[in-house]
C-alpha cells in the first residue's frame, strides 16, 4: 500500500506559497498526499494537482478554548479516518494540535515545520504573558510524540524550542526558509530601469509597515516609488487598518498593489526590498526571493531577518522600530548604484548556495523516508 502523508496547515494560501513544491514532490514519488486546511479559494487548484483535500476551519485569531478543543477533535477524527503514516503540521496551531493528536497513535510519524514563533511571543501585557506560558506548556506536550522531526528556519527559534521541549539533536533539522525556484527568480529577467522600493508582507505593525511608510514620507520627492504589496490580515490583531494605508496612498507617499501571489513581476522592477520586521519570523520568503533576483535588502537585527542576509554584503541591517536608521540605510543604497549592484551579485550567490527549492524539497523527502523506515 502507498504511504499516506497528511499535511495540516492553517490556511491554503500559505501552503500554496510556502510548501506546494514539497507536496507536489511527495505526490510524484507515489505517496498518497492529503491536505487539511482552511480553504479560501484554492481547493480546486489543489485537487487538480493531486492532493486529497479536507476542509478544516482553523481560525487563526480564535482564543476560545472550546472552539480550539473542537478543532483538535476534528483533527483527531480525521487521523482516525485516514490512518496516515505521517502527519506534517505547518504553523503554530496545526503543530500543537497535530502533535497532541498524534500522541494517541504509536504508528504515525510527526513532522513539525516551525516557520517562526508568530505573534504570541512578541505581544505584551498580562494576558499575553499567560498565553506565552500556556503555549510553551502545549509545545512541550505536543513534542512528546515519537518518532518526530522538528524543522526550524533559524537558530534562535531552534534554541528556544529545543530548550523548552528538550528535543534531541536527531529530532531537529535546520532548513533555511522555504526555498525558491532559482530559474524563475533570476536577475536576467530584471529591468534596467528599476524604480521600486518594495515592502512585501502581511500588513502587520510588527512586520514594520509603519516604519516603511515613515521612510516613504521622508523620500517623497525621490525618483523611486515606494510600493506596498501584501494582505490586510484582519485575523491577526496586529494588522493595520485599510484606512491607515489609504491615507498614505491618497497623500502620494506610497502605492498599494494588494496581495500578489506571484511577486516576480514586481521584483523585476525593484531596486531595494525593505522588511523592517520585529515579528516572530522564521526566514521571510520575500528576503529569499529578493536574494534570488539579486536585489539588496534592508531588514532588522531580529531573528529570521538577520539570518536571511549577510550584513554589509547582501544587504543592510537596522535596529527594530527605528525609522531614522532605516532612512539612513535607504539613502546609502539609493545614492550608490555600484553598491546596490555589488550587493545584488552577492545576494544571488547566496541564493544559489542556500535557497534552491530543489535542496529544500530533497531534504524534506529524506526526512519522510527516514521516518517511514523508523516505523
Amino acid at each position: 500500500m502507498r504511504k499516506k502523508i497528511l499535511f495540516i496547515c492553517n490556511v491554503d494560501w500559505f501552503f500554496l506559497s510556502h510548501r506546494l513544491s514539497i507536496g507536489m514532490e511527495a505526490i510524484s514519488k507515489g505517496y498518497e498526499v492529503h491536505l487539511a486546511t482552511t480553504f479560501s479559494t484554492e481547493k480546486k487548484f489543489f485537487q487538480e494537482k493531486g492532493f486529497i483535500t479536507h476542509h478544516l476551519n482553523i481560525d487563526r485569531s480564535q482564543k476560545n478554548l472550546i472552539k480550539l478543543i473542537g478543532t483538535f477533535l476534528k483533527i483527531l477524527k480525521l487521523i482516525v479516518k485516514l490512518k496516515p503514516d505521517l502527519v506534517h503540521s505547518i504553523t503554530i496551531k496545526p503543530i500543537v494540535l497535530g502533535g497532541l493528536a498524534v500522541r494517541f497513535f504509536k504508528n504515525i510519524s510527526f513532522v513539525a515545520s516551525i516557520s517562526g514563533l508568530g505573534y504570541v511571543f512578541i505581544s505584551k501585557g498580562i494576558k499575553a504573558e499567560f498565553r506565552k506560558i500556556l503555549v510553551k506548556i502545549i509545545y512541550k506536550i505536543a513534542f512528546t510524540c515519537v518518532p518526530k522531526k522538528v524543522i526550524f528556519q533559524n537558530l534562535d527559534d531552534q534554541k528556544f524550542i529545543q530548550k523548552i521541549c528538550q528535543l534531541k539533536e536527531e529530532e531537529i533539522s535546520l532548513i533555511p526558509g522555504s526555498g525558491v525556484n532559482l530559474s524563475e527568480y533570476n536577475p536576467k529577467y530584471a529591468r534596467n530601469d528599476k524604480s521600486i522600493i518594495l515592502f512585501a508582507s502581511r500588513l502587520l505593525k510588527s512586520k514594520g509597515i509603519c516604519e516603511f511608510v515613515e521612510s516613504a514620507k521622508f523620500f517623497r520627492t525621490s525618483k523611486y516609488k515606494f510600493v506596498i504589496a501584501g494582505k490586510l490580515d484582519y485575523e491577526n490583531p496586529d494588522c493595520v487598518s485599510k484606512k491607515y494605508i489609504e491615507s498614505f496612498v491618497s497623500d502620494g507617499y506610497v502605492e498599494y498593489v494588494g496581495y500578489k501571489p506571484d511577486i516576480k513581476d514586481l521584483l523585476r522592477k525593484t531596486k531595494i526590498v525593505v522588511l523592517p520586521s520585529y515579528y516572530g519570523e522564521g526566514l521571510p520568503k520575500i528576503l529569499i526571493e529578493a536574494a534570488a533576483f539579486g536585489i539588496p535588502v534592508i531588514t532588522t537585527n531580529h531573528p529570521g531577518c538577520r539570518d536571511a542576509i549577510i550584513s554589509g554584503e547582501t544587504g543592510l541591517i537596522v535596529p527594530v522600530k527605528n525609522s531614522v536608521a532605516l532612512c539612513n540605510s535607504l539613502s546609502s543604497l539609493i545614492n550608490n548604484d555600484e553598491l546596490c549592484k555589488n550587493m545584488g551579485e552577492k545576494a544571488r550567490k547566496l541564493a544559489l548556495e542556500k535557497y534552491d527549492i530543489r535542496k529544500v524539497v530533497k531534504t524534506h523527502m529524506k526526512i519522510y523516508e527516514e521516518l517511514f523506515n523508523y516505523l
